[in-house]
């Protein structure tokens, strides 16, 4: 069962759920969007991370593309929102990043843990 979670096939699924996701919550127009509690701000980290967390676990050269093309695809929304009655927002911009790169250090992490656990 891990080795189907962690397949590449598995890390293209979440790469595509989540753009799917991000892409609705980004280019909705505001005022038909829902009230959510919190910053706008934190919205976008937790969104962006979410987006790459869906994508962490599978070949580890691959998922750092894949953070590449995650916050890229931030900037395209960002030059894309004023025509969907949203406004552009370059520290969204840097929310979004953020949370990429949260997740690239956890996953990072959690790849030295898991090979020093197989050295010992």
């Amino acid at each position: 069962m891990i080795n189907k979670l962690t397949s590449p096939a598995a890390q293209a699924a979440g790469f595509i759920l989540g753009a799917l996701i991000i892409c609705l919550a980004t280019l909705t127009p505001a005022d038909i969007l829902p009230t959510v509690p919190g910053t706008d701000k934190t919205h976008h980290v937790i969104g962006f991370a979410g987006w790459a967390l869906l994508c962490a676990f599978g070949p580890i050269k691959r998922f750092l593309l894949l953070s590449l093309f995650i916050i890229l695809l931030g900037g395209a929304i960002e030059l894309i929102q004023p025509y969907v009655n949203r406004y552009a927002e370059w520290l969204d911009f840097y929310a979004d990043a953020l949370g990429v790169i949260l997740i690239i250090i956890v996953r990072l992490l959690i790849g030295l843990f898991l090979k020093s656990k197989d050295k010992a």
